[in-house]
């Protein structure tokens, strides 16, 4: 994906994202890990952006948007979602969400459904992964801890290439070779930046889970799930957990395929998202 264009100013924080193309618009949101960002979508953004009106956010704390030293929190994304399609997408829009990401676009979806048409969730959370949003006194220990420079010695250790190498080639994608170098590099630079630890240590700690065990079964938008069968740290068998809430939303399994279907599989994938937005398959 090209650099991002455009800047919001969203309570006092630079937001950046891209915006391309014409026609219904669709919103992309990413998920949270350490190095999270809108290039997890570039595919799809690429691939999208010759039929649709494609905007691609970097969420609070991570890419290039700002990264504050603060507590980044459910309802943080929660309201950054909803303020986004208010105030930059200004129409009800698609979305294309991943992993946690996806859990903030459903609980946003329950709150304001007007502002939403259909979702496609890749791996998302919520209901049995990353659901516990406890404030617990470990939890708020670890927060401590890793915004201390302990944590950020321990980030740096997280923000090596052998790290990144092992993470996204034996949990991000099935074929170690669809991790490129160019891929590589991004998350290299993320982890380097000023501040860039502070948005993971929500993640990290579980103070950003989100529960949509209730929720979900409300959401009146058309859902499209879409899953990795080979996906380890949230496998395919937790797809069960959202079609018991709602039994008509459909699922896609893809084979060969860990937790980035839209990446490792980016053409299928994109083929899959055109005809469940044009209502046709």
């Amino acid at each position: 994906m090209n650099a991002l264009t455009s800047v919001w100013m969203w309570r006092g924080q630079r937001i950046h994202y891209a915006r391309r193309g014409a026609g219904e618009p669709v919103l992309l949101i990413h998920g949270l890990n350490a190095a999270a960002s809108a290039y997890e979508m570039r595919r799809v953004f690429l691939g999208l952006e010759d039929d649709f009106d494609v905007i691609a956010p970097d969420l609070p704390g991570f890419g290039a948007s700002e990264r504050r030293r603060m507590d980044y929190t459910a309802a943080l994304y929660t309201d950054f979602i909803l303020d986004f399609c208010r105030e930059r997408v200004g129409a009800p829009c698609h979305v294309i969400a991943s992993s946690l990401g996806a859990a903030y676009v459903i609980r946003a979806a329950c709150l304001s459904p007007e502002l939403f048409q259909k979702l496609t969730l890749i791996a998302p959370t919520g209901i049995r992964a990353l659901a516990d949003e406890r404030l617990t006194s470990a939890r708020r220990m670890a927060r401590r801890i890793l915004f201390s420079p302990v944590g950020t010695l321990f980030f740096k250790l997280l923000a090596t290439r052998p790290a990144i190498r092992y993470f996204m080639t034996t949990q991000g994608f099935h074929d170690p070779r669809r991790f490129t170098r160019d891929y590589e590099d991004h998350i290299y630079g993320a982890m380097r930046a000023k501040n860039a630890k502070y948005a993971p240590v929500a993640f990290l700690t579980g103070m950003a889970n989100c529960n949509v065990s209730l929720c979900f079964g409300r959401l009146s938008a058309p859902v499209q799930l879409v899953w990795g069968k080979d996906a380890r740290t949230t496998p395919a068998r937790q797809a069960d957990d959202f079609l018991a809430r709602k039994p008509d939303a459909r699922l896609a399994l893809f084979d060969a395929c860990a937790l980035l279907p839209h990446d490792e599989h980016a053409d299928q994938f994109n083929r899959l998202v055109k005809r469940f937005l044009r209502g046709r398959g």
